[in-house]
């Protein structure tokens, strides 16, 4: 066990040593992930489609990138909605939608909280490489009771990803080929004219989409579930809380998930679910591991008082491991003078 403890010193120090340079990384391997997924569309109208091949995907997604990792988030949101909107072109009725439902999110959550905003970008990553019961573990553990919002946003998205790209193709293999071959002025006319009716059909189409398939609904209130209980549980002052919780919040999301089968016959792989459950589990105890272990053996209650309060305070050492420095120490034989002098 000490080798393992000196191991984790050594990495936490390596990383907050190139704190500086890892974390961009890591945010642009985001953005690198969220624009590649974004321009892969590919559903883009003949009139932005110039714009858009000015330069290689490979390079545009590099830009983007970069862009997303030096700017801000509030304006990495402006950044992500204006690409999307630009995808979708194709199905006008259909980007104006995103446009305007992303828009909602930026103007009353994301520009209000842009450090918690980039919880749903990462919540979208979590269930694309099928790893979501992470995301209230981590979230309940290191942030406040508020980041539940963007993590109902993320499920939310993710489950209606499919349904655009449903509503993407059929509509605009019809309606592209005509615009085609009109002029400018006529082809912005002609979409004008049927953007209401075909708007209204996309909307219902979504809002189908939302109600007819509830399963987002009860992961979203599982998630908040399991933000809601790794909050409290671990922030209380009893030995291994934060572990506790986490022990905890796979129990919820194990079954919460299975009450949602019952209930609404959601198909899903039960042993799937509870496999990949215990793995983001563990993922989370070595999150948490190398966020700080601590010696409950030496803990210690102090009491104190000034004029107006009264404190008590509960003290729990950090376990700190050093290699061990080797102490070399030289023996020097003495001179043979001094032999010699004691013999006579």
């Amino acid at each position: 066990m000490e080798q393992v403890l000196i191991a984790r010193e050594v990495i936490v120090k390596f990383f907050k040593r190139f704190e500086v340079f890892i974390l961009p990384l890591l945010k642009f391997a985001l953005g690198f992930f969220v624009f590649s997924r974004i321009n892969a569309i590919g559903h883009v109208h003949p009139m932005v489609e110039p714009f858009m091949e000015v330069l290689p995907s490979s390079w545009l997604n590099f830009l983007f990138a970069l862009l997303f990792t030096i700017m801000p988030m509030s304006m990495s949101w402006i950044l992500i909605i204006l690409t999307v909107t630009a995808q979708f072109s194709g199905n006008l009725e259909l980007a104006v939608a995103m446009f305007v439902f992303m828009l909602f999110v930026y103007l009353f959550y994301a520009r209000m909280a842009p450090r918690e905003s980039i919880l749903i970008l990462i919540t979208i990553l979590a269930f694309h490489f099928n790893i979501p019961y992470i995301v209230p573990l981590i979230v309940g553990l290191y942030f406040p009771i508020t980041a539940a919002i963007p993590i109902t946003l993320g499920v939310f998205i993710n489950a209606q990803i499919p349904v655009a790209f449903g509503l993407m193709s059929p509509v605009a293999a019809a309606a592209t080929p005509p615009l085609a071959e009109m002029e400018l002025t006529e082809q912005l006319q002609e979409l004008l004219t049927e953007l209401p009716g075909r708007f209204s059909e996309v909307y219902a189409a979504l809002m189908s989409g939302v109600t007819m398939s509830p399963e987002w609904l009860f992961t979203a209130v599982i998630f908040v579930m399991v933000i809601v209980l790794v909050h409290f549980v671990s922030r209380q002052s009893i030995d291994y809380a934060k572990e506790i919780s986490i022990a905890l919040g796979c129990v919820m999301t194990i079954f919460g998930f299975i009450v949602a089968v019952l209930v609404t016959g959601e198909q899903i792989s039960i042993g799937i679910m509870i496999f990949g459950t215990l793995v983001c589990g563990v993922i989370a105890a070595l999150v948490r591991f190398f966020d700080g272990v601590l010696d409950y053996q030496r803990a210690e209650s102090v009491q104190f008082e000034d004029d107006n309060n009264y404190y008590h305070v509960r003290i729990v050492p950090k376990v700190i491991m050093t290699k061990a420095q080797r102490v070399v120490k030289r023996i020097r034989p003495q001179p043979e003078t001094e032999n010699f002098n004691q013999e006579e």
